[in-house]
C-alpha cells in the first residue's frame, strides 16, 4: 500500500462525481477561523492536438478495441511519415536540423515538442484524415489518425530522447472501430496523464502508519476502488474484488489518483483532506500537519484516530496509538 508518489502541482484535473462517503470528511464549526479553504491553482488547459478543427468523419467509439502488432501492416504509416517530412519543410524552427538519430536520417531532433506534435495532426488534417493527440496517452505524444470510422491507427511520432520518430515502427495499434474523437464528458481531461482503463469513483482509503519515529509517526493513505473486473484489467490477476486506481509501478498513478481523489480542501494539494477531531491539520498544536511533499502521509503528533477524504466523499480512518505518541489532548 504504502509507496513513493512524486510530488506535483495542481493541474487542471477535472473531478469526476465519487458517490460513495462515510463521516468525518469535513472540519467542525469549531474548526479556527485562521484555517483557511484552499483551492487549486488552475493551469492551462493542455493543447488539444486538433487545432481547433472539426473532424468531418464524425465521432469515434469509447468501446473501440485496440490491438497493436508490429507484424501488422498500418494502412497509413505512408501518410503520416509524409506529414513529418512537409512539417520540417514548412517549419524548421520546431527541430534542430544538426542533429538526427541515427545521423544522415530524418530523426530530427525535436526542440519544441507542442508545436511538433500539434503541427504534424494540423499536416494530416490538410491532408483530409482526421487526427489528433492522444488524450489517453500519458506522456501526451501519440497520435491517432483516420481516414474511415471503420478503423483508426495510434502512433508514437516521438522517441523518448525527443528525436522525430520517421519510421513505420512509431505504428501502436490498430482500433475497430475508431477510436476518436470522442466527448470526454466524465473521463478524464485530455493530456492528465490517465488513460484507459479508467478507474472508477473511489470506494474508500486504506492507510497505516507508515513510519515512527521519537518526534511523530507518519501515516500513509492510498484511495482504493471496488471493482474486480477493472482490478484484473490494471494487472491484478489474484481475483481481489478491490485495488488502487493503478499498480504501484505505473506512470499514470498519479494522475489517475488526483482525477478520482481530487484537491485537499485545506492546502489545495492533489490528495485527501486531513482531518483530526474534525478540524484541520495545521501542525503539532493541533495534533497533525500535512506532510510537506506528499498530501497522501500526514504527521501526527498525538494519539488518536485521524481521517482522510476524497474530494467528492470517500474516507479512511487511522488510529495511532503509539505508546511514545502524547496522549489525546
Amino acid at each position: 500500500m504504502s509507496r513513493f508518489r512524486p510530488t506535483v502541482s495542481a493541474a487542471a484535473f477535472v473531478a469526476a462525481a465519487l458517490t460513495v462517503s462515510c463521516g468525518g470528511g469535513s472540519p467542525s464549526s469549531s474548526t479556527p477561523n485562521t484555517v483557511p479553504t484552499a483551492t487549486p491553482t488552475a493551469t492551462p488547459t493542455p493543447p488539444s492536438g486538433n487545432n481547433g478543427q472539426t473532424c468531418t468523419l464524425g465521432k469515434g467509439d469509447v468501446n473501440a478495441q485496440c490491438n497493436g502488432d508490429k507484424k501488422d501492416t498500418p494502412q497509413l504509416a505512408d501518410q503520416v511519415m509524409a506529414a513529418m517530412d512537409r512539417l520540417v519543410a514548412k517549419k524548421p524552427q520546431l527541430f534542430n536540423l544538426n542533429d538526427a538519430n541515427p545521423p544522415g536520417s530524418s530523426n530530427y531532433k525535436v526542440v519544441d515538442r507542442d508545436g511538433y506534435l500539434d503541427g504534424l495532426a494540423a499536416e494530416l488534417q490538410s491532408d483530409g484524415l482526421c487526427a489528433q493527440r492522444n488524450p489517453d496517452d500519458y506522456l501526451y505524444q501519440q497520435l491517432q489518425v483516420k481516414s474511415t470510422n471503420s478503423f483508426s491507427e495510434n502512433y508514437d511520432v516521438l522517441t523518448s530522447k525527443g528525436y522525430v520518430w520517421h519510421s513505420a515502427y512509431a505504428y501502436l495499434a490498430t482500433c475497430l472501430p475508431a477510436s476518436f474523437p470522442v466527448d470526454r464528458g466524465d473521463l478524464p481531461p485530455a493530456g492528465s496523464g490517465c488513460g484507459a482503463p479508467y478507474p472508477p469513483p473511489i470506494h474508500h482509503f486504506n492507510s497505516k502508519i507508515w513510519l515512527a519515529a521519537p518526534e511523530f509517526d507518519t501515516l500513509d493513505s492510498t484511495p482504493i476502488v471496488q471493482d474486480a473486473a477493472f482490478c484484473a484489467q490494471i494487472g491484478y490477476d489474484d481475483g481481489r474484488g478491490a485495488c488502487p486506481v493503478r499498480q504501484s509501478d505505473s506512470p499514470e498513478r498519479t494522475a489517475c489518483e488526483t482525477w478520482r481523489v481530487g484537491y485537499a480542501k485545506d492546502t489545495g494539494r492533489p490528495g485527501p483532506t486531513w482531518t483530526f477531531n474534525g478540524n484541520y491539520c495545521t501542525g503539532p498544536a493541533s495534533g497533525c500537519e500535512n506532510d510537506p511533499s506528499n498530501q497522501y502521509k500526514l504527521r501526527v503528533y498525538v494519539q488518536g484516530t485521524f481521517v482522510m477524504c476524497g474530494q467528492d466523499g470517500a474516507c479512511g480512518k487511522q488510529v495511532d496509538n503509539n505508546p511514545h505518541a502524547s496522549p489525546t489532548p
